[in-house]
């Protein structure tokens, strides 16, 4: 299903313009269609980021296909990705990719990188909307071995010695590594530096590695590509998990402009959005 009608998103943009507030709110502005209409369109802009990436970390977290699996583990893909694969756009052919997702809601999650003698190496951390904010690596912090502890903003507590701290705007994390590989003939290489990547919850740093059981949930919808998925939603599935997501996942500090226009249709953070107490008022 291609990108929502003009017919949905005014029909969304009208019921989110004229949601009813609490007592102690104050009264929204009344807009015309037309304005609504154009903060409808911004907020799905907005959203489409973080609704698509929530959507991604559920599929690739719901498998043991090769590159997914668990949270908080590195899944590997120890060859180069054939024409099938889906879950990410336009993937490259001259690396190997090291995957995981961080769940960084209870306590810190410590990433390790091994010496990989020279070889280019990048572990970028994305956020929750999409923005790329640390790349651990050979061109940033070389290619000994090192270990960062990916911290959720705000907590406090006491690192170990020589971890180095990055701090997440998000509290899920999603890690795209890539190794570099000179062809096939290359692999057994750089599977060993594949092995050498580890996630640790700070809770079991310098004790043996606890693993993580897979628990498949049956309402995720596997066979569906990401991408697809999110062109097929309804506005009130979108809108409703976009309010949820932010929720968990702070607007950053740059995004103040874009909440106060959301604002006057309804969408604050730590809201919950729903169609059902939404009602239409003429203006």
């Amino acid at each position: 299903m291609p990108f929502p009608s003009l017919k949905a998103l005014t029909s969304t943009a009208m019921l989110l313009g004229f949601l009813p507030f609490s007592a102690s709110a104050q009264p929204a502005p009344k807009l015309t269609e037309q304005e609504a209409y154009a903060i409808g369109v911004e907020a799905y802009q907005y959203f489409y980021p973080a609704v698509l990436m929530e959507i991604t970390r559920k599929v690739s977290t719901n498998t043991d296909a090769p590159g997914m699996g668990v949270m908080n583990e590195f899944q590997h893909m120890r060859t180069f990705p054939d024409a099938s694969f889906r879950t990410v756009v336009r993937p490259n052919f001259d690396t190997l990719y090291s995957v995981a997702w961080l769940d960084l809601r209870k306590e810190p999650m410590i990433v390790s990188a091994p010496d990989t003698n020279g070889r280019y190496y990048l572990l970028p951390l994305i956020d929750m909307w999409t923005d790329v904010f640390a790349v651990p690596g050979k061109r940033t912090s070389g290619t000994q071995a090192k270990q960062f502890a990916v911290t959720f903003q705000g907590w406090s507590g006491k690192l170990p010695d020589g971890i180095e701290r990055i701090n997440a705007p998000t509290p899920y994390v999603w890690i795209i590594g890539r190794t570099q590989t000179n062809g096939a003939k290359d692999y057994d290489a750089v599977h060993a530096i594949q092995d050498g990547y580890k996630i640790t919850p700070l809770s079991q740093w310098g004790q043996k590695p606890q693993q993580t059981k897979l628990v498949i949930d049956p309402s995720v919808d596997m066979k569906t590509p990401p991408l697809e998925q999110i062109r097929a939603m309804s506005a009130e599935t979108f809108f409703t998990t976009a309010a949820n997501l932010l929720k968990e996942n702070p607007a950053h500090i740059t995004d103040w402009s874009t909440l106060a226009r959301l604002k006057h249709i309804g969408i604050e953070p730590g809201k919950s959005f729903s169609f059902d107490k939404a009602s239409i008022q003429h203006v």
